[in-house]
């Protein structure tokens, strides 16, 4: 194990968070407001992406699936900031999680590893890219919640 301190990739960071918005605007209405709830389909389950709130130049929102992908376990959830102003989407927290550092020292008692910020920025690449190569609209878009 090296006991080199970890170094952010500041420039993989912005390039992630980069492309999660542009996946991000591909899915979702411009005109959506807070209350939204975007549902699609993905194979035998749904994805829901619910906006929680939105203001002038951020808007905070919730992408989950309907149901587990395994039994015993919770469906998956991130929370998503997205900075329209800088063109950027970032993940802020993970089923639940308090959000997240940018790194963290290794081992600790979290048991997190050291670029855990960067795995899930990297998760939601994947799973919005997914959403856009196999996910099909259920019945009307835009649907309300109830939060």
């Amino acid at each position: 194990m090296s006991s080199q301190r970890y170094q952010i990739d500041l420039n993989g960071h912005l390039a992630d968070c980069e492309m999660n918005f542009r996946r991000l605007q591909q899915l979702l209405p411009a005109d959506a407001e807070a209350g939204d709830c975007l549902r699609f389909g993905v194979g035998a389950n749904t994805v829901e992406l619910l906006i929680k709130e939105r203001a002038p130049y951020t808007t905070m929102l919730e992408m989950r699936l309907h149901k587990p992908l395994f039994s015993g376990l919770p469906a998956p959830s991130l929370q998503v900031r997205v900075y329209h102003d800088a063109r950027l989407a970032e993940v802020m927290g993970a089923s639940g999680l308090r959000p997240l550092k940018a790194r963290y020292t290794y081992p600790n008692a979290g048991m997190f590893q050291r670029d855990e910020k960067a795995q899930q920025n990297t998760y939601l690449g994947e799973w919005l890219s997914l959403c856009l190569e196999l996910g099909h609209s259920l019945e009307n878009p835009l649907n309300l919640l109830e939060i």
